[in-house]
């Protein structure tokens, strides 16, 4: 598991710098991916003593406060920020369930490797052809990464991941994706 999180980490950064590079110094992109490892680190810490399966929950709920807490001191954008954070995720969510259907021979684990490596394919679609559809008018970005993720928890709360959890998740992104929709003001 270690070599997959160093793995995942690598793809993190890398993504978070190629998706925000236009926008932002090479100073705030890293500073931002940190902020999000230590948040990481201290959801992960947390779960190993206090509930063990919740693990994914914990280490993303301390990801999104590290993300909150980089966004706001740094003064980025928001919907650009979440589709690079979302992107360098979701691979690393990957090599994770991966790792994990290999070594317990995890059938769910494998499913949900497979589920977030759709989601990563769709990602890419979705970012090349939001533009075109008619019924996303704004023209807005952060549709890929908002329609990924929460594609992502729907599919995690259909496979019994937390299936509560997931689907408030995902009915909150697909509200957020709503308003993203319609608002054509940063």
């Amino acid at each position: 598991m270690i070599i997959a999180n160093i793995l995942g980490i690598f793809i993190l950064f890398y993504f978070l710098w190629r998706t925000l590079k236009d926008d932002y110094q090479y100073e705030k992109i890293f500073n931002l991916a940190f902020l999000i490892l230590f948040g990481f680190i201290a959801g992960s810490t947390l779960s190993v003593y206090v509930l063990n399966d919740y693990w994914f929950w914990l280490s993303l709920s301390g990801i999104l406060i590290g993300f909150a807490i980089a966004i706001k001191r740094q003064k980025m954008k928001l919907y650009e920020s979440f589709e690079a954070l979302v992107i360098g995720l979701l691979p690393w969510i990957s090599i994770v369930y991966l790792t994990n259907s290999i070594n317990k021979s995890s059938l769910s684990s494998f499913i949900s490797f497979w589920l977030s490596s759709i989601c990563i394919a769709l990602f890419f679609f979705f970012k090349s052809y939001y533009r075109s559809f008619t019924w996303y008018k704004s023209g807005r970005v952060g549709f890929a990464g908002v329609l990924t993720s929460a594609i992502f928890f729907l599919t995690m709360s259909v496979s019994n991941h937390e299936p509560y959890l997931s689907g408030s998740v995902a009915f909150i992104l697909f509200l957020v994706l709503y308003k993203l929709s319609i608002n054509k003001n940063d």
